[in-house]
């Protein structure tokens, strides 16, 4: 297995990839700086909103890992963005944590509190906090006419204590609910990988996409065309390649594989 010389950038998943909530996967502090002294471009690009890039820079950097806030990319950051591009200002009812709200909030919408239940749009990310009221107060927005929007349709995500419900159960019980289905920006929508290629200026024959899920990160970049390397530490499984459509171009049990990898294609001229 190799990689082709001519890939520059570098399009990382984290939950699953990079750590296990705030627990480090072997090899990965490794793995980036690999990437900077070879001068390639990185992207952090999860599908979790409950963190902002400010955050996300924090949390890396306490795994010894160096970013920017222009390297982070979040299902929250491209919710935000096109909702302001689509209806600047407008009223929100939010289920999520900090990092969504402090996204949209950033663009300028403005973010309520219900009853009553005429907003505009009703916006749903990762919630640990989700409860049965929060379902009603969503479920009675979007009867009254808000449209339903969720940053990602994640089912589950890793933790260092087992697999958690994701978004994407979230969005299930109030698509149940309501009888009406979110529209959703994240990971394999295109939505997400034509703004991160938009704002990184990366092409896509010199792109790269790491990531542990099957059903988002190898879907979306089957479906956009790019180079597809799953890694077997988060989601998905060796076996689970029987079950899906989607295909990778390369399977690695971990980062520090991809390194060597990498390292080996690079000495061969």
């Amino acid at each position: 297995m190799f990689v082709d010389r001519r890939y520059k950038n570098f399009i990382i998943d984290m939950d699953g990839v990079i750590y296990r909530g705030n627990t480090p996967l072997p090899h990965s502090a490794e793995f980036i700086n690999f990437l900077r002294e070879i001068d390639a471009k990185v992207v952090f690009f999860s599908n979790n909103s409950t963190l902002s890039r400010k955050q996300y820079v924090e949390k890396l950097s306490n795994m010894a890992i160096k970013a920017r806030e222009e390297e982070i990319v979040s299902s929250g950051l491209i919710t935000a963005y096109c909702l302001s591009k689509e209806n600047p200002g407008a009223s929100l009812y939010v289920i999520g944590e900090e990092g969504l709200r402090e996204e949209l909030g950033q663009r300028g919408m403005n973010l309520v509190e219900v009853p009553p239940y005429q907003v505009d749009g009703v916006v749903v990310g990762m919630d640990r906090q989700f409860n049965f009221k929060k379902m009603s107060n969503a479920m009675r927005c979007i009867l009254n006419g808000a449209s339903f929007y969720g940053t990602n349709p994640d089912p589950s995500f890793p933790t260092e204590d087992g697999f958690m419900p994701g978004c994407g159960a979230i969005l299930a019980s109030i698509e149940v609910s309501s009888g009406v289905k979110p529209r959703v920006f994240g990971k394999p929508y295109p939505e997400s990988l034509q703004f991160l290629l938009e704002i990184t200026g990366f092409e896509k024959e010199e792109t790269v996409i790491v990531g542990d899920r099957l059903d988002t990160d190898i879907k979306l970049a089957e479906d956009f065309g790019l180079f597809s390397i799953l890694v077997l530490t988060g989601v998905s499984k060796k076996e689970d390649l029987a079950h899906f459509s989607a295909r990778p171009d390369m399977v690695v049990e971990n980062l520090g594989v991809l390194k060597e990898l990498l390292s080996q294609n690079r000495e061969v001229k």
